[in-house]
């Protein structure tokens, strides 16, 4: 079994073939269904107004946890084709100017996806979850600075973000969405977290791509029986397999881990 899953996983990173027919399909059957798109940002309309129970909704979301722009681009072609938009998030050692000032020009929403008590934890060996607490407050500054200056590199508004789920982050049990409280929404302007309640509790069916064999079964299937209000989450990893943009992903990851000693 632990062989097989090994096997699974070099396919899947390094020889898979991009599967962006599959999210065509998703594409295709939502327009067919009468589904309204949205991104993150736009469903805050939606959410200020109140959900019109005569209307489905599609929000489409993207966290970009590797740098595979070639099948980013597919992706956002399709939006294009279908008239459909969505979010993409970037973390900082992935963003790309371009690609984001095409994606807001389509009518989608580029923005950061946030790591912030990964990236302290890392920098200062930090390997107890009360540690975190007891420099928090030094963190959300942190991600002040990094959201400001993120903000002025891309030149996006940014106005919402959403926390990357790192190893890190599921070792010391604590997320980093914990740092948007209302001195940070102050500081910053953003006004919505992808993970706040106020957000999730109006999802009636939530579906993500980390086990991609159902996954494009699943979100038809939630399509054609009217999910009225479907958030779909895919990350570029899940589509493509670039070799040498995973292989660099990988080989972080490994190195992060032997400097942690985990």
């Amino acid at each position: 079994m632990i062989i097989m899953n090994i096997i699974n996983r070099v396919y899947n990173d390094f020889f898979a073939p991009s599967k962006e027919d599959d999210y065509e399909k998703i594409l295709k059957t939502a327009l067919v269904k009468g589904y309204e798109f949205h991104t993150i940002l736009s469903f805050e309309d939606v959410i200020a107004h109140g959900v019109d129970e005569k209307k489905k909704y599609l929000i489409l979301r993207r966290d970009i946890d590797t740098a595979d722009f070639k099948i980013l681009r597919k992706m956002l072609a399709l939006e294009k084709k279908y008239g459909a938009r969505a979010t993409y998030y970037f973390r900082k050692n992935t963003y790309n100017v371009d690609l984001m000032r095409e994606i807001a020009d389509a009518g989608g929403e580029a923005s950061y996806h946030f790591e912030e008590i990964a990236s302290y934890c890392y920098r200062h060996h930090i390997k107890s979850k009360q540690c975190v607490l007891d420099h928090i407050e030094e963190i959300k500054d942190l991600f002040i600075n990094n959201y400001k200056q993120f903000k002025c590199k891309t030149g996006q508004p940014c106005l919402t973000v959403a926390s990357h789920g790192d190893y890190m982050n599921v070792r010391l049990g604590i997320k980093n969405c914990v740092l948007i409280d209302d001195r940070v929404r102050k500081k910053t302007g953003i006004i919505r977290e992808a993970y706040d309640k106020e957000h999730e509790n109006l999802l009636t069916a939530n579906i993500f791509d980390m086990e991609m064999d159902v996954f494009v079964d699943r979100a038809i299937s939630a399509i054609e029986r009217g999910e009225p209000v479907l958030e779909l989450l895919t990350h570029p990893r899940q589509w493509n397999s670039p070799f040498w943009v995973n292989l660099k992903e990988e080989i972080g990851r490994v190195l992060r881990g032997l400097y942690m000693k985990f």
